[in-house]
């Protein structure tokens, strides 16, 4: 198993131990690299479109999951909604992802979902702020609390869970070439460097990989590929089969051990390790 070391064991602190053991694990392909991410803060928002746009979890679930002991390849429910000004929706984002679009009507504040492979869904909002959220379900009438930390991307696609960052999580209906399975592990590494610029800026105090595919141990001084044996099944899933998953986690250990800069003068420890993963991306897009 390879691993490069990326920051130092300040890390611990923010990452509160980040092995995988320890830490939970709790459209077309994005095309901008960037990781860049501007946050603007809702709490004192009242429209509730804005108070809608942003990032929604089960209540119940996000708690089960922080109170899980370890939880390495552990599957606990994990659900919930990520909400854009664009009209798109990803339900789910730490469980079974799904894509869609979504509309409300103002006058009875009924949240109408079409997702992208034709089933549909309605929610009425029984109580909105900027970190808490109620809702119905129409169908079975149950009620659903949600949690979220009142604050959003000024642009949606910097969100690691907008849509456009999360199609290299759809399972392939075909076998890939060699080339578009290196498209799509450059798109995880992708994902995981907006992940972690994407805690950064929201100030979180611990960062939850509980419900993402991944094939990456996270230590407080650095990040290694899962050995062949330990990889998991939902990372696995995100290719067309074992043995395409498998050239991804050769890919992958082919750059780990690579020299990437580690910026010394950055304070921030979680911005500091996205910014590396940034640079296994570019790499890895290079070759």
């Amino acid at each position: 198993m390879k691993t490069y070391l990326l920051f130092t064991t300040f890390l611990f602190w923010i990452l509160t131990g980040c092995n995988n053991s320890s830490v939970k694990d709790t459209g077309s392909l994005a095309t901008k690299d960037t990781v860049i991410s501007s946050m603007q803060d809702l709490s004192n928002a009242t429209e509730t479109k804005k108070l809608l746009c942003q990032n929604w979890e089960n209540k119940e679930d996000a708690e089960d999951a922080a109170l899980s002991s370890d939880g390495e390849g552990l599957e606990i429910p994990y659900r919930g909604f990520s909400f854009f000004e664009d009209a798109s929706i990803v339900e789910n984002p730490r469980d079974k992802i799904r894509f869609g679009k979504w509309s409300i009507n103002e006058a009875d504040k009924v949240i109408s979902i079409e997702y992208n492979k034709g089933a549909k869904a309605r929610y009425k909002i029984d109580s909105l702020g900027p970190t808490q959220m109620i809702l119905v379900n129409l169908v079975d009438k149950k009620k659903v609390e949600y949690r979220a930390d009142g604050k959003t991307e000024k642009n949606p696609a910097d969100n690691p869970f907008y849509g456009a960052n999360n199609q290299w999580r759809v399972k392939p209906v075909s076998a890939e070439s060699d080339s578009a399975i290196k498209l799509r592990t450059e798109q995880c590494l992708l994902f995981y460097a907006k992940f972690l610029e994407d805690n950064a800026d929201r100030k979180s105090g611990i960062i939850s990989f509980v419900g993402l595919p991944t094939c990456f141990k996270w230590y407080r001084g650095g990040v290694s590929v899962t050995a062949k044996d330990k990889v998991e099944a939902r990372w696995i899933n995100c290719y067309y089969n074992t043995d395409q998953a498998m050239k991804a986690h050769a890919m992958l250990e082919g750059i780990i051990s690579k020299k990437y800069k580690w910026n010394k003068e950055e304070k921030n420890w979680v911005k500091q390790s996205a910014e590396v993963v940034k640079q296994m991306y570019d790499t890895l897009k290079a070759l």
